[in-house]
Formats: C-alpha cells, structure tokens, sequence
C-alpha cells in the first residue's frame, strides 16, 4: 500500500507501531475523533508517534509507525475503540499542519541489510533468548501492541486477548515468523518493557544493528526477570 507524502499523527505517551502488528487504540479526543471519521472516508491510514520524553510540547520522535484501520467500532458517546495494522516506519520532516489535528510530511524507511551473512547467527540467538524469556512465565510483561499473526489463530479467544495474547501465544508466534526483520519487532514490541528501547528498535532500519539491539535489550530483560 502507497503511504501518502503527508499523514494525520497521533502523538501519544510511550507507545510504538511497528509494522505487521495491531494497535489497540481507544479514540476520545476531538480532534483524534475528527481524525479518524475523515481517514475512515479516504486511505484509512495515520501514524502513531511515540511523544518526545525530554520535552513538555508534543513533539514526535523522529521515527513513527504508520498504521491501516482495520476495525473501528464506534460508540454512543462518540469515542471508538479501534485497531490498527502497523504497515511501515516513516521518518517526520515536519507538520505541514496542526489543526483539526497534524498532518506530518513523511518518508518511507525501508529496510536493510536483510541479506547480510550475520543474519542467521543473529536471528538464531534472538530466538535463543526469546525462549529463555518464555520459561520465566509472562509476568511483568505488558505488551501494547498484538502481532497480526494471531487474528488467523484458532487459539484466540476474548480471554487470551485481554491477557497478552501475544507473550502467551509467545512461542507458537516466533516460530511462525520466518524473516528477521519480523522477529526483531516481535521480539521488541512484546517483551522489551522499556519504551525508549522499543523506540530505538524502530528507529533502527539495518536488519543486523536490528537484531543485535534487541538481543542486548532482551538479554537485560532475562537477568532481571530471574
């Protein structure tokens, strides 16, 4: 799918949209409101942008998911409560407006290093270390985001759902995610606990540096989780 030069943005406090995983989202705010029933009538597409920690403005991170609306379920009151399919990660060049809300002039970033001849090494340690995380349990894991992989599964149920589908349903998901650019956000968005360690995942573009990341983060996650 074509992302547009120019995008709504939603900044929100420690969330990251990496692509091929879904979003919850509960939409409240005006000009979220306006927002969404404008994208619903056009590409259905907007980014989410983690919100900078260091500054009181609301100000973007560099880098941003942008997401597909793939179910909006709108209530009496107005609000909606929704879920979005992380597509790609775009770089911010800036708002080319603020109001009704903010269109962000993007670009597309795509991945590399896919072929490197470290990858497999790397993606057989990241998966390594997913399985040590799995044998401590699921405690202290609060996934925001559910990997796509788990909406064809018979296994999902409203219960698994609400309770971290994604770190239950953990081993089963990594095995089905063959290339390393996946692993690596699936890694990050469901057991990386810090946000600007799963920021720094998406920011990171070359597949190798990608896998290397997460894997460090990850193995600190371990030994505090034991």
């Amino acid at each position: 799918m074509r992302i547009p030069e120019a995008i709504p943005l939603m900044i929100l406090k420690n969330v990251t949209l990496f692509p091929e995983f879904l979003l919850p989202l509960h939409i409240f705010e005006p000009r979220y409101r306006r927002m969404l029933s404008d994208v619903m009538v056009s590409h259905r597409l907007f980014g989410v942008a983690m919100k900078c920690p260091w500054t009181a403005q609301e100000k973007p991170m560099p880098v941003v998911g942008v997401g597909l609306v793939r179910v909006s379920v709108d209530a009496p009151d107005g609000t909606s409560n929704l879920l979005l399919l992380g597509l790609k990660r775009v770089r911010c060049l800036g708002a080319e407006s603020y109001k009704p809300y903010r269109m962000e002039r993007v670009e597309v970033l795509p991945n590399d290093g896919e072929e490197a001849e470290s990858v497999p090494v790397l993606v057989g340690r990241l998966r390594e270390l997913i399985e040590d995380r799995l044998e401590h349990g699921t405690k202290g894991l609060q996934s925001q985001s559910l990997s796509s992989a788990i909406m064809s599964s018979n296994a999902l149920t409203p219960e698994l759902l609400m309770n971290d589908a994604m770190s239950a349903m953990g081993a089963d998901l990594a095995d089905s995610i063959q290339d390393a650019s996946g692993l690596a956000d699936y890694a990050a968005s469901t057991f990386l606990t810090n946000a600007m360690e799963r920021q720094a995942v998406l920011e990171t573009v070359n597949v190798p540096k990608r896998l290397k990341k997460v894997s460090e983060y990850l193995a600190a996650e371990i030994e505090r989780a034991k």
